[in-house]
């Protein structure tokens, strides 16, 4: 592919000295705040921290003479360079837009082992202050259409180039920039290039994914490259550059650039990727190493804005998904299970309020499987899953004594890691919700940088399942941030990765919040459940049939949980990494709730200035 300089890496060297002013100059967190001894996905005991760092803001000409009122600003991610990303853009007049795309780059060079803008799928919720509307962001590439069931079924748990689909995340960001966006892609990447040029230390998160990926890493001369040192991985501290992604976001400016205006050049950064020396890199790339995807693929692809799903939750509160190929729905349905019970008086820990939670979340997950698909090629009954008469007759079907085991039926008849998660304001009330991820493979693309998703392994050997492998479908993606208005204005925004701790950890904070009068810094913190009585999303989709609880998950808890039938597992599972953002009602304070189980999260408060 063509490599080149471009302004953008003069303005990278400069937006690299703002960012690192920006996590250097912003005000400590309390003791405890956003740290752990342990990588993310492994058990550690969890803070409560309030992990709110205010800083300051200036109302733009826009807000003025609109007669606008100022609005927070506020950015939380598992990057604390993400973060500063996202708060620099904020201040330039960015939007939430602007601002989660940045957050996403700059999340693609620290965080390679979760997500990738040029290699992975998002799943995005997008509330327009103007329109008052929220729209969810569908930027998840189909199945290559050279893929076979019979092929792939050989190499189903080998890691590969076979494992990819289509990576659908870089048009996906080009349509929100375009959509909802103002700035110019050479300054919404220019943190990523300078966190790629110049380097970033690696984390304990890091170490502990070089680790796990070590024999992946040694297969490939360019990941060994990238990911050691004199014959031995990268340790904790030592600096990571990711010269090739630098240069990949570059030749991606310099395609912007090259165009008429705004919208043409984000059209010629979309062609650059999917109708030019990108897609050609990646297809040449696949082929060499037997994977599935071709130049039609590339070139026939466009991210779409789809309607998200929602529910409504007691008399305020709607709660907003994204729609299926999303798993998101699982999250809703289990909320509307729960919607009319009575947890007045109760705490997140107590045995009777964890049952129920648990075991609305096997049914919702009873109904994942059996019916949530590829809405394509399979008719998912959405309106139905989310009514309230079919919620009534989920909810009969708990006992409220004894715990539900796998193989668990839908109550409807059959129709015919890794991630990462982030969250956003901006001063005009725009919010945006996102969970993007690669699925946990450790692979980069020849010399383009870019490291691509193992979705695949997300997808059924059954060629009757409604998830089968088929050339050309969409996965059912894992990947799924919810949005909650209050009198309808942003009220609550939240993720929680882990492939199928997503709707469950979201679940359980969600309603931390809302029905147990948490913060969210004390919702995120809040020892986590994650039931497997269910078919696994990624191969080989084994049961469990366990719940597995947090160490510090209360012991009277875990003892009467047994009793009632439940195979407790303590201090094994994935319980991932979460954050919210909870907005004042009157749009001009927000909280957040940043991860403590993981070193690097952190997040940004930006008081609305007093108006006038």
């Amino acid at each position: 592919m063509r490599r080149s300089s471009s302004p953008a890496h003069r303005t990278a060297a400069a937006a690299l000295c703002l960012l690192l002013a920006l996590t250097a100059c912003a005000p400590p967190a309390e003791d405890g705040a956003g740290t752990t001894s342990e990588p993310t996905g492994t058990e550690t005991s969890a803070p409560v921290p309030p992990g709110e760092t205010p800083g300051s803001a200036t109302a733009s000409a826009t807000d003025a003479a609109e007669g606008r009122a100022p609005h927070v600003q506020a950015v939380v991610s598992s990057h604390e360079l993400a973060t500063a990303a996202g708060t620099e853009i904020l201040e330039a007049g960015g939007t939430a837009a602007d601002a989660a795309v940045a957050v996403a780059a700059v999340l693609s060079v620290v965080e390679p082992y979760y997500s990738s803008v040029l290699g992975g799928g998002t799943w995005a919720l997008y509330y327009d202050a103007g329109s008052g509307d929220v729209t969810s962001l569908d930027g998840v590439g189909p199945v290559g259409s050279a893929a076979t069931l019979d092929d792939y079924h050989t190499r189903a748990g080998e890691f590969g180039m076979h494992q990819a689909i289509l990576p659908g995340a870089w048009d996906g960001w080009m349509l929100w920039l375009d959509e909802y966006g103002e700035l110019g892609l050479d300054e919404v990447l220019a943190p990523a290039i300078a966190a790629a040029r110049e380097g970033y230390p690696v984390s304990s998160e890091m170490v502990y994914w070089l680790t796990r990926e070590e024999a992946n890493i040694r297969q490939s001369p360019v990941m060994t490259e990238l990911y050691t040192r004199d014959g031995a991985l990268l340790e904790a501290g030592d600096t990571v550059h990711q010269r090739d992604m630098a240069e990949t976001f570059e030749d991606l400016v310099a395609a912007y650039d090259g165009a008429a205006d705004r919208s043409a050049g984000i059209q010629a950064a979309r062609d650059h990727f999917y109708r030019g020396p990108l897609a050609e890199a990646v297809v040449d790339f696949s082929e060499q190493e037997g994977g599935y995807l071709t130049l039609e693929d590339f070139s026939s692809y466009s991210a779409e804005l789809v309607e998200p799903i929602s529910i409504d939750y007691g008399k305020d509160v709607r709660v907003y998904q994204n729609p299926p190929n999303s798993q998101g729905i699982a999250m809703l349905q289990a909320l509307n299970i729960l919607e009319e019970d009575d947890f007045s008086g109760r705490s997140p820990d107590d045995p009777d309020v964890v049952h129920r939670q648990v075991e609305a979340v096997k049914l919702a997950f009873a109904d994942r499987y059996a019916h949530v698909g590829d809405p394509e090629r399979t008719d998912v009954p959405v309106e139905k899953l989310l009514s309230d008469e079919y919620a009534r007759a989920q909810r009969a079907r708990i006992d409220d004594d004894r715990a539900a085991e796998w193989p668990i039926d839908s109550g409807l008849d059959r129709q015919a890691s890794d991630t990462t998660t982030f969250h956003l304001t901006d001063r005009s009330g725009n919010a945006a919700a996102v969970t993007t991820s690669l699925g946990g493979q450790f692979l980069v693309v020849g010399d383009t940088g870019i490291h691509i998703n193992e979705r695949m392994s997300f997808l059924s050997l059954d060629e009757d399942d409604v998830n089968a492998v088929a050339p050309g479908a969409t996965v059912r993606h894992t990947s799924a941030p919810f949005m909650a208005l209050r009198d309808g204005r942003p009220y609550l925004l939240g993720g929680n990765t882990g492939i199928d701790t997503q709707p469950q950890g979201q679940l359980q904070q969600f309603m931390n919040v809302v029905d147990f009068g948490m913060t969210p810094q004390e919702a995120v913190a809040q020892p986590r459940f994650v039931s497997t009585a269910f078919p696994a999303s990624n191969h080989p989709h084994g049961v469990g049939n366990t719940l597995q609880v947090e160490s510090d998950f209360s012991a009277a808890a875990v003892q009467e949980l047994r009793r009632r039938g439940h195979d407790v597992a303590v201090g094994a599972g994935i319980f991932g990494t979460a954050n919210m953002l909870a907005v004042d009602g009157d749009g001009t304070g927000a909280r957040l709730g940043v991860e403590p189980r993981n070193e690097t999260a952190g997040g940004t408060v930006l008081p609305a200035p007093p108006r006038g």
